[in-house]
């Protein structure tokens, strides 16, 4: 006896056989357990995933002598005679073959005649698109009104070419694709019942080149089968399909999660080994990031279709979600820009290059902290132990070197600072007595702004109050030197001239401003920030684990420099207790769909290093009832909005224009500038 292939061979004969496609085996079972029957069927989907062989088992269900059921006994003549494909009143028409009008008119001249052994007179047309116009027109009368006797059963790859009249003429069943943990298990117990040894991951490797074919599957099995001499291993099946080895893609990624360029170059240099096709590498790398990017989101839904779910959790862990986003859509639009590049494996390594040349800002390293013994100071700079691959983790805001703080008198243009600062001559003291308290601006200082702050009024003092508020002046100086100092330019030169005359009623603003020839600075006024109103600026100081308490945590928050989504989840974070080194949150529930245990040890590793001493932060999520750091800035929002809605309401000149002009205030449209 002649060798059958396994397609052919272990195609279903039975709906119970039928692996998939519950969705269509439902609707027909229960029409025909229930005499529900349509006289024309149409059923649609890619090929290999069941069309034909739904409608020979529909037929076998129709003709089966024992009677009409979804459940036909195999036994009968008519059960036989149709798996052999012998049954006369069956009738199988190739419309890729037969699509001129003729053979549609000679198939149909026999339409009208009973059956001659079987209860009904089944058509099958296999790629019903594949007809001509003129042949759908000479099939829609009978289609539509069909003798009691016959039943049509068309199949297609393409319904988008039928037209619309065939179409509202039949029942439509679309076929879905086969996924690869079906097909597997599918393979699975076809090869176990051939009796032949295979790996898991070699059925892997053919349920996704199957692309959602179950034909296709067993037809590559068939052929894995021979190429391998009777075996399937997941390497002959590798070199027969001419597939990238993921453990290459494997070692790519992790030579980029720890920044490793050498690395990288040499992963890349022993994948070009085997002739990759380095578009499907690419295709591969973006693969495994999106399931990697699923196991990070809901980690009970590991995909497993290439039997390697413990490797994707164990890589979840291992790189940072912020990391694997931009992987992701830099290697999107290097497989757009691939075939621009000389050759493939330069665009490749370009690619993967790139992903390491940027990093999202305020993501630290997923390394350990080495910290320095002695205490955190603003005058000394805090070394951070960078990881393996000499990649230094962003240092928070509140421990970066004197030269990298920022203050918020930095806010003004730094090409405003330039401009020449008219300087006023000195006035006498009586003319300063008989002048109201001047208000100085930002801009009279600096030349740009407009934000004006209000010092006290100046006092004439003796000369002992002046040798007092020297020793003052002094000791300010003395401690701003030890103090971050920004870079002010050559205005800050200019403001010396003018600092005697405004040195009195500025005696309250203990800002400094450094200047860039010397270390001498001077009182500035205070710029407050663009985004903080002036009732709720608070005088920052130097936040330590000892001054940190579950009361001002929601206050101090927004000096510990956190950011990203790390800094997301903190603001959602309620401060329950603080045990020595020990922090304990609780993270509100509603704002937790992003979090893992990574966070909390990304959260801890970002206290470490603003603290200067080891903490422990632990997280549990529940619903929230306290005031964490977002529901305290909603509440300043919130306030400053009232407080700008009454300071409009009692402007003079909002008045004015109402009386006059009839103008009314538009309420909804006041914003504050918090």
């Amino acid at each position: 006896m002649s060798y059958q292939v396994l397609a052919r061979k272990w195609r279903p004969k039975t709906f119970r056989e039928m692996v998939g496609q519950e969705h269509v085996l439902k609707a027909l079972i229960n029409a025909l357990d229930h005499n529900r029957l349509h006289h024309a069927y149409l059923f649609t989907g890619t090929r290999g995933v069941g069309k034909t062989t739904i409608a020979r088992i529909l037929a076998k269900c129709l003709n089966c002598q024992v009677g009409v059921s979804s459940v036909p006994c195999g036994q009968c003549s008519a059960c036989n005679e149709i798996n052999e494909g012998r049954f006369i009143d069956l009738i199988e028409v190739d419309a890729a073959s037969r699509t001129k009008v003729e053979d549609t008119r000679e198939l149909l001249e026999n339409v009208q005649y009973a059956p001659t052994t079987g209860r009904y007179k089944v058509y099958i047309i296999d790629e019903v698109h594949m007809l001509s116009n003129s042949s759908f027109n000479a099939l829609l009368k009978t289609l539509e009104e069909p003798p009691p006797h016959v039943k049509f059963l068309l199949a297609t790859t393409d319904p988008q070419k039928l037209p619309a009249t065939v179409l509202s003429r039949c029942l439509q069943f679309n076929l879905k694709n086969m996924s690869p943990q079906r097909i597997v298990g599918h393979l699975q117990n076809v090869l176990q019942q051939e009796m032949v040894e295979f790996e898991d991951p070699a059925l892997w490797q053919l349920g996704r080149a199957a692309d959602g074919s179950m034909r296709d599957a067993l037809s590559l099995t068939d052929q894995a089968i021979a190429y391998g001499n009777g075996n399937l291993s997941e390497h002959d099946v590798r070199q027969m399909l001419g597939t990238i080895d993921q453990h290459f893609v494997v070692d790519v990624l992790k030579a980029l999660i720890s920044h490793d360029g050498g690395a990288v170059l040499n992963a890349v240099d022993q994948l070009s080994q085997f002739a990759p096709d380095y578009a499907g590498a690419l295709e591969e790398l973006l693969t495994l990031l999106h399931r990697i990017a699923i196991a990070q989101a809901v980690p009970d839904t590991i995909d497993n279709s290439y039997g390697d779910a413990e490797r994707i959790a164990s890589l979840a862990s291992q790189i940072t979600a912020e990391d694997l986003q931009l992987f992701y859509q830099m290697g999107l639009n290097g497989r757009r820009d691939l075939p621009l590049n000389p050759d493939p494996r330069s665009g490749f390594e370009m690619v993967l290059l790139r992903m390491l040349a940027f990093k999202p800002k305020g993501i630290p390293e997923v390394s350990s902290v080495v910290l320095q013994n002695s205490a955190l100071s603003m005058d000394s700079s805090t070394p951070i132990a960078s990881n393996q691959h000499n990649v230094a983790p962003e240092v928070p805001q509140a421990v970066k070197k004197p030269e990298q703080v920022i203050s918020t008198t930095e806010l003004v243009d730094t090409a405003k600072l330039e401009a020449p600062v008219a300087v006023e001559p000195l006035q006498t003291q009586a003319s300063i007595n008989a002048l109201p308290a001047p208000k100085h601006s930002i801009e009279d200082i600096t030349g740009g702004g407009s934000q004006s702050v209000e010092p006290p009024a100046p006092v004439i003092q003796d000369e002992q109050n002046s040798s007092q508020n020297c020793d003052k002046v002094s000791t300010t100086e003395e401690a701003a030197n030890n103090k971050p100092q920004p870079t002010m330019g050559r205005a800050s030169e200019l403001m010396n001239a003018h600092a005697a005359a405004v040195k009195g009623s500025l005696s309250a603003v203990s800002t400094p401003v450094a200047t860039s020839n010397s270390s001498t600075s001077i009182p500035e006024p205070s710029a407050q920030h663009d985004n903080e109103p002036q009732e709720h600026v608070e005088e920052e100081t130097e936040v330590t684990l000892a001054n940190l308490t579950v009361e001002n945590w929601p206050r101090l928050y927004g000096q510990l420099g956190f950011g990203g989504v790390v800094g997301n989840i903190a603001a959602h974070c309620l401060l329950n207790d603080i045990s020595g080194d020990q922090l304990s949150f609780t993270l509100d529930e509603n704002n937790a769909s992003l979090f893992n245990d990574s966070y909390a040890d990304r959260m801890q590793q970002h206290l470490t290093i603003v603290f200067n001493i080891p903490v422990n932060v632990s997280i549990s999520i529940a619903q929230v009832a306290g005031n964490t750091p977002a529901m305290y800035r909603e509440k300043q929002k919130s306030a400053d909005m009232l407080q700008a809605t009454r300071t409009l309401q009692n402007d003079d000149n909002v008045h004015m224009l109402v009386e006059r002009f009839g103008a009314t205030l538009d309420l909804d449209s006041v914003t504050s500038i918090h």
